[in-house]
Order: structure tokens, then C-alpha cells, then sequence
């Protein structure tokens, strides 16, 4: 087997293992007249990435959407932020971290302190479990999208997977809606001959390009059963 689709295999094959933890709904996860705040990392805070495809779209289902993503947060320092997130009132909140978080102690971020995956299970859980007491109903957690693509990938190696199980983890412990999107990325490289080698569906290897934002968008978009998703 070689490199790329082994990685591909690995990333597949978590996800496939708690695939019973995907709920599907009966019904759009949000509504007209609604908030949601998009909780994460700078992969969210960039004006071109997903939020710039995901906000016309529930904008036109009449959702208002908060970007409340820091670029190089990871989930320990994201809890320092919750109360901000609380302070928009939302709705819904849906939260994506876990590429820095799998990357710290690694490679140029080697001096940082690491985020197991299991402390990155527990920090989600704790972010849902305060704004619970604050008044949200409505959870996302997205599972980071896999591996870094190109020279990241030989920098940093297959550690995503982990941390993309444990984000599986804690939205069947919180009852959130799961958005996988490990797996959405993990088929859209089998695709490819490349596979992981070759920069596709991000900017550097970690960021997203274009046609990785409109596919993160998307799934995001089919999780939630919101109309404007692609079928």
C-alpha cells in the first residue's frame, strides 16, 4: 500500500469506526430568525475561508452567523474565550478546533505545550458544558479534516485522526451534531492519484484553498439538513 492511500486508509477507517455516532435529522438544525456563532481557530477566522461560503447561505434561510474564530487557538486557550462566545446570546454554537491542536509539540511548534486528545475531548466537553449552563440549545462539533496535505504531512505525520475520533466522542457525549468532516476530505483525496501528496484542498497544507472551503461549507451544510447544501 502506499503512502497516500494508507493515509487515506487510516483516516477512513477512524472515522468508519463510529459511524453509529452520526445522528441524522429529521429536520433543518436551525431556523429563521436564529444565531449562530462559529467557534475556532484561525482555519475559521480567515475571510476566505468557510465561513465566506456558509454565511450567504443561512443568511438566506435567515440564520445570522458570528465568525468567532483566533487565528492559532487551540482548545485550552479557546476556553478563555468562552464567555465572549456566550456574550453573542446565541442559538447555536458550533465549534472546530483540533488541526492546532494536534499539531502542537511538533515539528516548528515542538517548544509549545501539547493537547492530548483525550484533553482535547474533555475541552470540547467543557465548552458545551458552560454554554449549557448559559442558556445555548443547539450544538456543532466539526472533526478536524483529516491531514495535512504536501510537506505538512511529512512534517507533522497522520496525528489528526485521534483527535477527529475524540471530536466524534464528545458530540455523541454532548449530543451535538456531529459534521464529519475527516472523512468528507479522507474520500475527496481517494479522488485524487496524489492523494495527500499534493496540495489540493488547502493553501499550505494546512489552510483551506477554495474548493476546500466550499467542501467544508458544504458538509457542514448536509449535517445540519439545511437547504442550499449540494446534494
Amino acid at each position: 500500500m502506499d503512502t497516500n492511500k494508507f493515509v487515506a486508509f487510516l483516516v477512513i477507517a477512524s472515522a468508519m469506526s463510529a459511524a453509529a455516532m452520526v445522528k441524522p435529522l429529521e429536520g433543518p438544525w436551525l431556523n429563521p430568525g436564529e444565531k449562530l456563532v462559529c467557534f475556532g481557530d484561525s482555519i475559521t477566522a480567515g475571510k476566505d475561508y468557510y465561513v465566506k461560503y456558509l454565511r450567504p447561505v443561512l443568511e438566506t434561510n435567515g440564520v445570522t452567523v458570528v465568525n468567532a474564530g483566533l487565528s492559532g487557538d487551540k482548545t485550552p486557550m479557546a476556553l478563555t474565550r468562552i464567555r465572549d462566545v456566550a456574550a453573542e446570546k446565541p442559538d447555536a454554537v458550533m465549534i472546530f478546533f483540533g488541526t492546532n491542536d494536534s499539531l502542537v509539540g511538533k515539528a516548528r511548534w515542538r517548544d509549545e505545550p501539547t493537547v492530548s486528545p483525550e484533553a482535547y475531548r474533555d475541552n470540547l466537553l467543557w465548552m458545551i458544558h458552560y454554554l449549557k449552563r448559559q442558556g445555548v440549545k443547539k450544538f456543532s462539533i466539526v472533526a478536524p479534516a483529516g491531514c495535512c496535505e504536501g510537506e505538512g504531512l511529512l512534517e507533522y505525520g497522520v496525528s489528526c485522526p485521534a483527535y477527529a475520533q475524540m471530536a466524534r466522542v464528545a458530540a455523541d457525549r454532548s449530543d451535538a451534531v456531529l459534521v464529519p468532516l475527516d472523512i468528507v476530505f479522507a474520500l475527496e483525496h481517494e479522488k485524487s492519484a496524489e492523494g495527500f501528496a499534493k496540495l489540493n484542498l488547502t493553501l499550505d497544507g494546512i489552510h483551506f484553498s477554495e474548493k476546500g472551503s466550499r467542501l467544508a461549507a458544504d458538509a457542514m451544510l448536509k449535517a445540519w439538513n439545511m437547504k442550499g447544501a449540494h446534494e
